[in-house]
């Protein structure tokens, strides 16, 4: 950007040129007007947007956002040819470039993030269809891939800052699903105990009704197993109230009705489905309702208190325990002075 070039000197017009007055560069102005981490990573401040990340969420290891933060500064830079010889001009692209009026210091311009709610939406989608095929490794990548993109989404209404909200808990709830189902499988296959807890662990996690039936199955097929017959009887039950197809549905009822035939556990488990509990994903262990519990900085994952200032393994780059101003996607959204999600300022939350 430059002002009006100006000429001095006397009537002849033999004046001596005035070189233009530099402008404020697009990406400068981003950062000057905003504390969204996401703008900060499109201007190309990496450094400015870890800070924030650090101090709203607890991002302690960056090096699994480093792929992000190049594709989002990337996608909001073009690059326009120039005559033979001369290089490149970068131009800044704007998301609200219909309706902005651009002024030398302005700071109005808000940058194109590709890490939209839309793109996050459709790695959920991918992760659900993996889910469904069994492939629980493609599955949790791309959850956690979703997830680790919210720290650079930007939004623009209170509906869709919403909307990120719950992708992140969906997300957190699978990635969780994914750590139990893969443990079970692959480290307590010859452990029938263990076995069983993990699996009756899985199915309080909020899953998608047809996931949901999944695990109710094969919960209730390792607590006959094990002859615990009251908490097959359990998870016959909850199966039955999702309305299941007429096969599942004939095969529930057939273990039912063994089940309330032979009223028993035959074996303890760490697991009572009548005191609420979340599932610490580092020890996979229940903690009850009451107990002490700390949470991650970002996506809010539950743990025991022995694994404060760790890194979580459900988002994979923020602190447990952390107390941040919470997470900025937008800029009308306020910060909070602990660990919330942050609001959005004004009567009605948005401004």
């Amino acid at each position: 950007a430059a002002s009006k070039p100006t000429h001095s000197g006397g009537g002849g017009g033999g004046g001596v040129f005035a070189a233009p007055t530099m402008g404020t560069a697009a990406t400068q102005r981003w950062q000057q007007a905003s504390s969204v981490p996401g703008e900060h990573i499109a201007a190309g401040s990496f450094e400015s947007a870890m800070s924030l990340l650090r101090r709203q969420v607890g991002v302690a290891d960056l090096a699994p956002l480093k792929p992000l933060f190049l594709s989002v500064y990337l996608g909001a830079q073009a690059l326009l040819p120039g005559t033979p010889g001369a290089p490149a001009m970068e131009s800044a692209l704007q998301r609200n470039a219909s309706d902005y009026t651009w002024s030398m210091r302005g700071t109005g311009g808000l940058p194109g993030v590709c890490s939209t709610l839309g793109a996050l939406q459709e790695r959920v989608k991918g992760g659900y269809r993996a889910f469904t095929e069994g492939k629980l490794a493609e599955a949790q990548a791309a959850f956690v891939s979703a997830l680790q993109g919210v720290l650079a989404a930007v939004v623009d209404s209170k509906q869709e800052l919403d909307e990120v909200r719950e992708l992140m808990g969906i997300c957190r709830e699978y990635v969780t699903a994914v750590v139990l189902e893969t443990t079970r499988r692959e480290q307590f296959k010859d452990d029938a105990q263990r076995n069983m807890e993990l699996a009756a662990y899985l199915t309080h996690c909020n899953l998608q009704p047809l996931h949901l039936l999944i695990s109710l199955r094969s919960a209730m097929s390792s607590a006959v197993k094990l002859k615990n017959f009251l908490t097959a009887e359990s998870m016959c039950r909850r199966l039955l109230e999702l309305n299941p197809k007429a096969e599942h549905k004939e095969q529930a009822l057939k273990v039912l009705k063994v089940c309330e035939a032979n009223r028993s556990n035959q074996v303890q488990l760490d697991y009572d489905e009548r005191n609420p509990f979340v599932v610490c994903t580092k020890s996979l262990k229940p903690i009850f309702r009451g107990q002490p519990m700390v949470r991650c900085g970002f996506c809010h994952a539950p743990y025991a208190p022995q694994f404060k200032g760790g890194k979580c393994n459900v988002c994979c780059v923020a602190e447990i325990g952390f107390s941040g101003t919470g997470l900025q996607n937008s800029r009308q959204q306020r910060e909070r002075g602990g660990g919330g999600g942050g609001g959005f300022s004004g009567s009605a939350d948005f401004v």
